[in-house]
């Protein structure tokens, strides 16, 4: 963790592992640091319908502040290939919210059942 977190440059980390707690654990501090959290990949180009992003010194070179502020104000992404160990993972962690980062409360629309874990 501190090898990122010392790092001149944030665009993406791999987790490897099949405990679903320490990866939540892991998840949320290295949102911060880094665009793009791969579970159970390596680091890769994504798809080009989505923006490049990145953080710290991996924003030099932007041709103008206004588009640094659109490409790199992007929210972080967490990626997994669709296997049914990395299924497993995700539903788990979002099951049991143990992750602050990684959760569907963003897509209450006020009919939730428990009031209380709705933002």
């Amino acid at each position: 963790m501190n090898y990122v977190i010392q790092s001149d440059y944030g665009q993406q980390v791999s987790l490897f592992g099949s405990d679903p707690q320490i990866t939540a654990d892991l998840i949320d501090p290295l949102v911060n640091q880094v665009c793009r959290v791969n579970i159970n990949s390596q680091c890769q180009r994504g798809p080009d319908t989505f923006p490049f992003t990145g953080r710290k010194d991996s924003v030099e070179g932007t041709l103008s502040v206004s588009d640094a502020l659109r490409v790199f104000t992007i929210r972080t992404l967490v990626a997994a290939k669709e296997t049914d160990a990395n299924k497993r993972i995700i539903k788990w962690i979002v099951t049991e919210r143990s992750s602050r980062f990684l959760s569907t409360d963003f897509i209450c629309n006020g009919n939730c059942p428990n009031k209380s874990v709705c933002p």
